[in-house]
């Protein structure tokens, strides 16, 4: 047997070993994850199919030879949507194969092992695929399922995803792991103050890309059809995989096998050979990179007081001991995490476009109508934000504590000190940045002060639930044998987390438009019913956030306590 062989093999075995694992779980936990996973899905396949079916009412409303146009439409986003997931890929793979190659346990003891570099590598890069891809094909399979449907498929279109996705989710992998293996070499020898000025050049970059790019004026009204079909142009070029893969599968679907095989053996080549070339680079940049990133490691030691976590030390000397200890403490956990911080500045990077286009609006923003739905649409696009920080940085604090958790319990701090530190800190954390966010989009939007005034307490309030929510799941499911925050975050406590946020912020969403939308048609038969109704939706939405803080808490806090540790 291979050494390669040897390793996938030992991953498949532990992979096997976690699943069967979920046996130990709580049947309930299981049972409602697997329940909403598949309403989830359901909810996904019924909107694909009834987006495509308006496409093709809207074509045929041209008629003559403009009756075809829902199908172009259809081809072209489906193209977008490769190309926009192809260039995601990328982006999760730079910071999965980081944590993965370079900073998991077991790269120490895999650099050891009489075998090369490069099968090392190709080892990793084989667990980096599965992880960071496999939310594609939960996420994709109803698209396809819709569009096959809709457009009456023969068989052969359903298999043609299936043999298009190693090869396309490899290219930008390939591309990914690239990109990790360069700044690995380069990055440990640059200075902060110039790794810092690269990142926010980078993001200002991807700032005025996207203004202009996205334009809301350019997508505008009557303008809306041409822009679509100019912007949707760009991704049918010949050099894209995401087209090699959008075209192998469409023509499936119209019966051209003989098309579909050219287009998936032009992708697989290329993911092969990007492959070989990227293993062949790792055998020259890995181990200089992974050994400048220990030695960076051990020199980054630094008197107290000094630096930048030096100047935090001071600023926060208001908190009392052993708050002050803890919070420093994830604080500096938090910064000498590449992977955390970079996903937190490409985040509001992504966001910083979404404000600035706040201010290109439609002329159908001056209706009444159109306003509500938008101070809405706003209010649940805030606490998606929020909902999505709160997931990926605050559950797993209390799983990152580690196998030394023990530690804390012969410090001079309860396990309820630890918990509510967790959560005042996300709340401070996060509420500084969507707070702002909802006063800034509010005010950029012009919304009338009743609006302005709901969808500021709404952000607020609800970062108080979503803190709950992580940090006491975090604290009832803790992995405390993972190191790596995204693999803490895709468990199930992490799953059973991210949907009951969604299913939180859908009822305060879905309260507050419906609220705001029986104005607008009049239903009410006074004013005074109206702002009796928005006070019942006031008091409701604080009702359930407080909810989602004292039961979520004290599930976790009961759990730490009957722990063995």
């Amino acid at each position: 047997m291979s050494q390669l062989l040897a390793i996938l093999q030992a991953k498949l075995r532990m992979s096997c070993h976690t699943v069967a694992s979920v046996r130990t779980e709580s049947k309930l936990k299981i049972g409602f994850i697997s329940l909403a996973a598949l309403i989830l899905w359901i909810g996904a396949f019924v909107v694909f199919m009834e987006s495509f079916h308006w496409l093709l009412r809207f074509g045929s409303d041209f008629g003559g030879a403009a009756r075809g146009i829902g199908n172009i439409i259809m081809t072209r986003l489906l193209g977008v949507f490769a190309l926009t997931v192809f260039f995601m890929l990328i982006f999760s793979n730079v910071l999965v194969s980081f944590s993965t190659i370079y900073r998991s346990r077991e790269v120490t003891y895999l650099i050891q092992a009489p075998m090369s570099f490069q099968t090392f590598f190709v080892a990793r890069f084989a667990e980096c695929v599965t992880f960071s891809s496999w939310a594609l094909a939960y996420l994709g399979s109803p698209l396809l399922f819709a569009y096959g449907i809709t457009n009456r498929a023969p068989w052969g279109f359903y298999v043609a995803p299936v043999a298009f996705f190693i090869p396309f989710v490899t290219l930008p992998a390939v591309f990914g792991a690239t990109i990790t293996l360069v700044l690995a070499r380069i990055f440990p020898r640059l200075r902060l103050r110039l790794m810092v000025l690269l990142a926010v050049l980078a993001v200002l970059s991807v700032f005025f890309f996207g203004r202009e790019y996205f334009s809301a004026a350019r997508f505008a009204d009557d303008t809306i059809l041409p822009a679509l079909l100019d912007v949707s142009i760009q991704t049918q070029s010949p050099y894209l995989p995401s087209y090699w893969a959008t075209r192998g599968i469409l023509a499936a679907a119209t019966g051209d096998y003989a098309e579909s095989a050219f287009n998936w053996m032009l992708l697989t080549a290329n993911a092969l050979m990007a492959l070989w070339v990227v293993s062949m680079l790792a055998r020259w940049l890995f181990y200089p990179g992974w050994s400048s990133l220990a030695g960076s490691d051990r020199n980054r030691v630094k008197p107290l007081g000094k630096g930048i976590l030096g100047r935090v030390d001071r600023l926060l000397k208001v908190l009392p001991n052993p708050t002050r200890a803890l919070v420093i403490k994830d604080i500096k956990l938090f910064w000498r995490d590449p992977t955390q911080w970079s996903q937190f500045v490409i985040f509001f990077g992504i966001m910083a476009i979404y404000i600035a286009n706040l201010r290109n609006t439609s002329r159908y923003y001056e209706q009444e109508f159109w306003r509500s739905w938008i101070a809405s649409l706003n209010i649940g696009a805030c606490t998606l934000i929020l909902a999505t920080l709160t997931s990926r940085f605050v559950f797993p604090l209390i799983s990152l504590e580690g196998r030394r958790f023990w530690i804390l319990g012969l410090a001079p701090l309860t396990l309820r000190h630890l918990v509510l530190q967790k959560f005042f800190l996300s709340i401070a954390t996060t509420s500084l940045f969507t707070v702002g966010i909802a006063i800034l989009s509010a005010v950029m939007l012009k919304l009338d002060p009743i609006y302005f005034a709901l969808s500021v307490y709404s952000v607020l309030i609800t970062n108080f639930g979503l803190a709950g929510l992580a940090v006491g799941l975090g604290a009832l499911y803790p992995s405390f044998q993972q190191d790596n925050p995204a693999r803490i975050v895709s468990g199930m406590g992490g799953t059973l987390n991210l949907i009951l946020s969604i299913a939180y912020i859908t009822f305060i969403v879905g309260a507050q438009a419906f609220a705001l939308q029986w104005r607008v048609l009049n239903l009410f038969a006074s004013d005074q019913a109206f702002y009796t109704a928005l006070a019942t939706v006031v008091v409701f939405i604080t009702m359930l956030s407080a909810f989602c803080v004292v039961v979520p808490l004290r599930l976790g806090l009961k759990n730490l306590q009957d722990m063995e540790l």
